[in-house]
């Protein structure tokens, strides 16, 4: 597959239609429409449906649009590590969730900065298990990542030491225009979902803590499952159903009223998010952890340093 086809396809959902999406692209429109169907060839799928005007997609490309979107960025952020990776020298590694990657890490990094203005931080964004194996093989020297009160974090504790950073929840949460809708608030009809996968850390916490409970009172239906909290935040904001979110992640959509939370039909799942420094990475790793401590005015599990 050409990745100039991934391109051309997520500039045709951004625009519209073909014409805007061949000049966003600075081809012709018959290229342009050529380079889509050389994407569906090779994906043996049909993705737009041309005997309509103006373009709509067909079920499955909408069903797999966040997806889309997911794989384009994240290609991209590949390619950006690699080159970092291959004329810098990498300094401490960071693994942390894609979820806090967007919502917590960039004010993290702010206060290492603070704390270590000559060190330098390389991130690795993953789901909960592989950053967990990230700190344990070696391979990262910090893992940020969220606890719940009943989900095991999987770390030996002689392996890293911890220190809290803050508190967060997964909210259960629907689009304003559903949160309108007599059918989606009925209790006798079932309530379209939105899941992680049961094998996930969010996926665990949701099902041990809220999911019984709602399904003690009314039917569900899963309309979509994926293991990344913002392509299920895409697909709850074009009205696809609901899903329990991580509530930093969606601050500024509760707050524009672009979702609406529904703490009348699921409990909140209370999160901690949780810095592991690997008590192998050296003393200045453990130095920096023990700045980090006083900064925070917080206790630490077992720190290696005492500031």
């Amino acid at each position: 597959m050409n990745l100039k086809w991934l391109d051309d396809y997520l500039a045709l959902i951004e625009t519209g239609t073909f014409s805007a999406a061949a000049e966003k692209r600075h081809v012709s429109q018959p290229a342009f429409s050529r380079r889509i169907q050389l994407l569906e060839e090779w994906l043996s799928v049909k993705l737009v449906d041309r005997e309509h005007k103006p373009v709509r997609f067909t079920p499955i490309a909408t069903e797999y649009e966040a997806a889309f979107r997911s794989l384009g960025a994240r290609i991209y952020e590949f390619r950006a590590t690699l080159k970092a990776d291959s004329t810098q020298s990498p300094g401490l590694v960071i693994a942390t969730l894609h979820s806090l990657a967007t919502a917590h890490i960039p004010a993290f990094l702010a206060q290492m900065r603070e704390l270590d203005s000559d060190q330098r931080f390389r991130i690795r964004s993953e789901n909960h298990e592989e950053g967990v194996a990230l700190l344990v093989s070696g391979r990262a020297d910090i893992l940020i990542t969220y606890e719940d009160p009943q989900t095991s974090n999987g770390l030996p504790p002689q392996l890293a030491s911890s220190c809290p950073l803050g508190d967060d929840a997964l909210v259960l949460v629907a689009s304003s225009k559903l949160c309108a809708s007599e059918d989606f608030l009925n209790p006798d009809k079932p309530l379209p979902l939105l899941c992680f996968p049961p094998d996930s850390f969010f996926g665990k916490s949701v099902r041990s803590y809220a999911l019984p409970e709602l399904m003690r009172d009314r039917l569900v239906s899963v309309q979509y499952v994926s293991e990344f909290s913002l392509g299920l935040r895409e697909m709850a904001l074009i009205d696809q159903g609901a899903a329990w979110l991580p509530r930093a992640l969606i601050a500024q959509d509760l707050k524009q009223g672009a979702l609406c939370e529904l703490s009348s039909v699921g409990r909140s799942v209370p999160l901690r998010i949780v810095a592991y420094f690997a008590n192998n990475g050296g003393k200045s790793l453990q130095d920096l952890m023990a700045r980090l401590v006083l900064a925070q005015d917080t206790d630490c599990a077992n720190p290696a340093v005492t500031p």
